[in-house]
């Protein structure tokens, strides 16, 4: 395995002998995070098991451990170890992983459990850049986030983070830290979208959805300041009178409040001072921060409009 480099990510620097396509970080900054990898022996005796004393088949599987360790394991794929005070992440590979999926599944729900122990609050998003600014677009897995990310790509407008959103607070509002230049599409998206001919790796083995390298004229690079969230409503609950048209609505105090609680990226840590951290993130962010709701038919060939619509409400 190649030597430990430091990497920024996501406002954190990270030490590991891994190969991420992401910017190096300041070399005499001490890492927050070490990622590196654990003896396959120390793994086996934290997996779960059947009453057959055979390894659980779930897809996926965690706990907290008696140390206050968090212990993850995608089957057939990788395990992690989460330290308690998210320092020290040990990975695992298993036969199916391959190094895009290891690092898609590390660098987003793995790394959460650091981001949340040093008491910050990731959000579900992607975020674009507009005019030196983060737009930010909330919604649940499969409400069209990257793919509406993907429209804002090929007008021209770089990705920012695409899944995993760290917002940090400033003197003037909120920034956005930068993700991993990569954006995550389904093939019948990736095509007739970005034009994308050929496949990129899978993220697993149990979808179709592939991993897409940005180059560097497509992902920015910097933390930018946050402008405006935009929610996504199910998709199959999109407003019958919408027909070719966009509607955004502004959210009220309580609304917006409750959305972007609906938005965080973990939703497994559930602990008395993690729910009172997320309360009270969510409260200033949306008293802060117009959050809007965006409506509009999940059509690929009305994505220019949804564009349109969405660049007019920040003019």
């Amino acid at each position: 395995m190649r030597r430990t480099a430091l990497y920024g990510l996501y406002g954190l620097a990270l030490a590991t002998p891994l190969h991420l396509p992401c910017p190096l970080a300041p070399p005499r900054r001490r890492p927050d995070v070490r990622l590196r990898a654990g003896k396959g022996a120390s793994f086996a005796a934290l997996r779960p098991r059947t009453g057959g004393g055979r390894p659980s088949g779930k897809w996926f599987t965690w706990r907290r451990l008696a140390t206050g360790a968090t212990y993850l394991r995608w089957t057939g794929l990788f395990e992690f170890l989460v330290s308690a005070d998210g320092r020290d992440i040990r990975f695992h590979r298993l036969p199916r992983a391959t190094p895009e999926s290891l690092s898609a599944y590390l660098l987003g729900q793995v790394l959460s459990f650091s981001l949340l122990a040093f008491g910050m609050e990731p959000l579900h998003g992607t975020v674009v850049v507009i005019d030196g600014e983060a737009i930010g677009f909330l919604g649940d897995c499969g409400y069209g986030k990257s793919t509406l990310g993907a429209a804002f790509l090929r007008l021209g407008f770089p990705i920012l983070t695409d899944d995993l959103m760290v917002v940090e607070p400033t003197s003037s509002g909120y920034a956005v830290h930068p993700g991993m230049p990569r954006i995550k599409l389904f093939p019948s998206v990736a095509r007739p979208v970005l034009g994308v001919a050929r496949p990129g790796p899978r993220l697993n083995d149990g979808t179709s959805k592939q991993i897409l390298p940005l180059h560097d004229g497509q992902a920015f690079h910097r933390p930018a300041p946050l402008r405006a969230l935009y929610v996504l409503g199910d998709p199959k609950r999109a407003p019958s009178d919408l027909a070719g048209h966009t509607r955004v609505d502004r959210l009220s105090g309580g609304e917006a409040l409750l959305e972007v609680i609906k938005g965080s990226f973990n939703s497994m840590v559930v602990n008395r001072d993690r729910l009172t951290r997320q309360f009270v993130f969510a409260s200033r962010l949306a008293a802060t921060i117009p959050v809007n709701r965006l409506s509009y038919l999940r059509d690929l060939s009305l994505l220019p409009a949804v564009c349109e619509a969405v660049l007019a409400d920040l003019a």
